[in-house]
């Protein structure tokens, strides 16, 4: 069985995050569910470079709220941002015990983002994902998942991470 990333733009939340099983006619994705203060999110697993626990930030001289500092990932200077606070929480408090920082990539980019947890690695379906309503409160926010009885927030990494370039 063949998996195909379904490339464009202008598409669906699920078509721009879908892979395409062709013998069987199934969509599928597989997302990053993670927890941020309590609220669940996710990311396309194709965003995510890798995860890490949680390493303690060298502070920077950035005035931004949500830059927690710079960590050195295997020679790599990686900005670490707070992810609650980005999307307009509060700053998070770090429990060094749970919390994780998963990095994400794109081009050239790479960035750090420090989360409360990271809950499961699941592949869901086309029912499963609906396109984020008009007012959702964020331009980060893709499409609403439904995992079981919750909804889960599937960020858009590209929105996040060319946010971040021009922010920096």
């Amino acid at each position: 069985m063949a998996l195909h990333a379904t490339p464009g733009k202008g598409r669906t939340a699920l078509d721009r995050s879908v892979d395409e099983v062709h013998d069987a006619g199934e969509r599928t994705m597989q997302i990053v569910a993670l927890t941020v203060d309590g609220v669940e999110y996710a990311f396309r697993i194709e965003s995510v470079k890798e995860i890490i626990r949680y390493t303690a930030p060298q502070p920077t001289s950035s005035t931004t709220p949500w830059m927690r500092g710079v960590i050195n990932l295997r020679g790599s200077i990686v900005p670490i941002i707070d992810l609650g606070s980005r999307l307009g929480r509060s700053t998070l408090e770090v429990d060094p015990m749970t919390a994780k920082i998963l990095v994400l990539e794109q081009g050239d980019t790479t960035l750090g983002f420090v989360v409360t947890s990271v809950d499961e690695v699941r592949t869901i379906g086309s029912d499963q994902v609906q396109d984020a309503p008009a007012g959702a409160g964020s331009t980060y926010i893709d499409s609403v998942v439904t995992l079981d009885d919750r909804l889960v927030m599937l960020l858009d990494a590209q929105s996040l991470l060319a946010l971040e370039e021009r922010a920096a």
